[in-house]
């Protein structure tokens, strides 16, 4: 990952990570592995602050030597991963889930100009085995009833092409369901 997007993340998850994150629990191994020094921890960051403000200052501490420290960032998640704290471990999840922006298109490109327009050869097409089984290796298996609603089947549809397909393995289930 590059190092804006690094810092990006942390900021984004700034409010979840500083009330859930104790600097205590993951700052004595920044030192160790020479992240931060006794300085740091000491002056900067516990110097008779309160917890949330302790786990403030040690994010502006990763934040600036994110670039300076390669594998600060990782290091910090692997802290949080560690340690027993169910809250921790689903912070980590959040952190390290990508952003998706789903592609939008417009069928007319007249009422969403922000969106490319599909041609008028494609419009017509009926999907074929070919493109389903492109579009199946798209989507992934903890998105398959997101998906199956979003193609207006119901939970009970979505469960029968399921049953009748996955031994063939989840990317032939999105399949029946595309071409269904």
């Amino acid at each position: 990952m590059e190092t804006e997007e690094l810092k990006w993340k942390i900021e984004k998850h700034q409010a979840d990570i500083v009330t859930t994150v104790l600097a205590e629990d993951i700052m004595d191994r920044f030192v160790d592995e020479d992240y931060l020094t006794i300085h740091d921890v000491v002056e900067k960051i516990i110097n008779g602050k309160i917890k949330q403000e302790q786990m403030t200052t040690l994010i502006q501490l990763l934040n600036e030597r994110i670039k300076s420290k390669p594998g600060m960032f990782d290091f910090f998640l692997k802290q949080l991963a560690e340690n027993r704290n169910d809250a921790y471990h689903a912070l980590v999840m959040k952190i390290r889930e990508p952003e998706y922006k789903p592609i939008q298109v417009s069928e007319t490109g007249t009422d969403d100009p922000g969106y490319p327009k599909i041609p008028e050869e494609l419009r017509v097409q009926r999907v074929t085995t070919k493109h389903a089984m492109f579009l199946s290796r798209t989507v992934s298996s903890k998105h398959l009833l997101v998906f199956g609603f979003c193609l207006d089947f119901t939970e009970v549809d979505i469960s029968h092409i399921e049953a009748d397909y996955l031994k063939f393995g989840i990317s032939e289930v999105i399949k029946q369901l595309i071409i269904k």
